[in-house]
């Protein structure tokens, strides 16, 4: 039978080939000579989460890539030393209440383990005094008074994944990180800041999408100001004249002229906060702005040339505004050059460690460094589910700094709203008689890794584990029983 013209190509019959009726069909899955999908690149690394006793000092991250153990010790300063074979590292912490040898992490056939080496204040994990455990992503564990993160997950591909210890780069606060994703994200970003390209940035309220733009004007170069406003706080009324100036006459009232926010920031950036509250008039002649780089003042017949950098964001997704009719669908394109995503706070517990460090030093300039968190605050901080994201967490360390009676910051000083009641637990628009069920479901699935079915349901961690404790779900009861995470060593 012709195909295309021309006579088919004969191949040699296997097993899988049949007969039907006087053709012979020949299967053929893929192709032999094709190379496979590459596999899905895991790094195993430990963050030093807190140092409870000087968490101004920041967070640590250790690859274990290389490894094949990790041992914990006290020491004088933090840091990580090599052994000899190349596989074994040694990483010291300045904790007075850890062992001179207080624990190690080894690399098991499957897994990797935890073992205290009788420590005399122990090694603990979830509060409970462990001697020996298998360690999956997501576990948080503490040494004396240093609280550790455990992470064995895939990395985006392409990420080149570092050796040794790495802290936070050299570059503005909000761009500092150690997830591995926002760590490419954000490389990305600070390329895109040094280009004229606009720039969309979306977030939940409260996750630092002003100092965002901020860092991204400080990176651009540009010598000119940066201006922000706030597009759902002016009156609609007010929009356009702010935004675009106004002459004299223009309108009563428009007694002196106005230059405008566009032609203030000329030069440098405008940052256009909540955009997707701009009414279809100033979407209008934003865009104007932005195609032809001029703005025209109300009451003015003549455009004016501006140079000013777009920077814009909302914590809608502007593409369903746009789908809705809400917002310009050329308005966007022209303003989404580069969509950078800020997740919230509680699907960022790497870098807690991290913004506790940096808002300390903001909060507290001349006695962050003598600060020191106490073991239940520093519970507290982890569990919480932070609605209010960064701002949240700056607000309670701001607090717990007024409040404290000495250098030590307790549980009560942070005043932290605590979050939904057990009775009123908030199942996030799931139906509460299937939400156990379902649990169960992902927990057996992945043998009772949280991040994992935190992943798979597109919620934190910590949301899971409030579920698991609000419908008496032992996330452990699912663990793989080979691996016998309750052994004691």
């Amino acid at each position: 039978m012709p195909v295309a013209g021309a006579p088919p190509e004969r191949g040699v019959a296997d097993a899988g080939d049949r007969r039907v009726a006087d053709w012979d069909v020949t299967t053929q899955v893929g192709d032999e000579d094709a190379d496979p999908p590459p596999r899905p690149r895991r790094w195993a690394r430990l963050i030093v989460l807190i140092e409870h006793a000087r968490p101004a000092a920041g967070s640590l991250r250790v690859s274990l890539d290389q490894l094949d153990e990790l041992a914990l010790e006290r020491g004088g300063e933090r840091g990580v030393a090599c052994g000899a074979d190349g596989t074994s590292q040694t990483l010291r912490l300045p904790d007075r209440q850890m062992s001179r040898r207080h624990a190690r992490l080894a690399r098991g056939h499957h897994a990797w383990w935890l073992e205290d080496l009788g420590s005399t204040n122990g090694t603990s994990i979830a509060g409970d005094r462990i001697a020996r455990r298998t360690l999956i992503d997501g576990d948080i564990f503490q040494v004396g008074s240093t609280t550790l993160l455990f992470r064995d997950s895939v990395v985006p591909p392409g990420y080149a994944v570092p050796t040794g210890a790495t802290s936070v780069g050299a570059v503005p606060e909000v761009l500092q990180t150690l997830m591995p994703s926002l760590e490419q994200h954000f490389a990305q970003m600070a390329r895109v800041a040094a280009s004229r390209l606009p720039v969309v940035i979306r977030g939940e309220t409260g996750t630092g999408k002003e100092l965002l733009a901020q860092a991204i004007h400080q990176l651009s170069g540009r010598a000119g100001p940066f201006v922000a406003v706030n597009c759902g706080a002016l009156p609609r009324s007010l929009l356009e004249s702010e935004l675009f100036g106004y002459r004299r006459g223009a309108f009563s009232g428009a007694n002196d002229p106005h230059d405008g926010l566009v032609r203030r920031a000329h030069g440098g950036t405008l940052f256009l906060d909540e955009i997707a509250e701009l009414p279809p008039d100033a979407q209008a002649a934003l865009l104007r702005v932005l195609q032809e780089g001029e703005v025209r003042p109300l009451g003015s017949s003549e455009a004016m040339r501006v140079d000013v950098r777009i920077v814009a964001a909302s914590h809608q997704h502007l593409t369903r505004r746009v789908e809705a009719g809400a917002f310009r669908e050329d308005l966007y394109a022209r303003l989404a050059g580069f969509t950078a995503e800020l997740p919230p706070l509680r699907a960022r517990l790497d870098d807690l460690g991290v913004l506790v460090a940096n808002l300390l030093s903001r909060v507290a300039p001349a006695s962050a460094a003598r600060i020191r968190l106490r073991r239940d605050a520093v519970s507290s901080l982890l569990a919480h589910p932070y609605p209010r994201n960064v701002r949240e967490l700056e607000q309670a360390l701001h607090s717990a700094v007024v409040l404290r009676d000495d250098s030590e910051i307790r549980v009560e000083h942070l005043r932290l709203e605590p979050g939904p009641a057990a009775g009123d637990v908030d199942t996030d628009g799931a139906d509460p008689a299937e939400l156990p069920a379902q649990l169960s479901e992902r927990l057996k699935e992945s043998r009772g890794n949280v991040a994992a079915v935190a992943r798979a349901m597109g919620k934190a961690p910590t949301q899971i584990r409030r579920w698991c404790r609000r419908f008496g779900i032992d996330p452990d009861g699912f663990r793989d029983p080979g691996g016998d995470r309750h052994a004691e060593g």
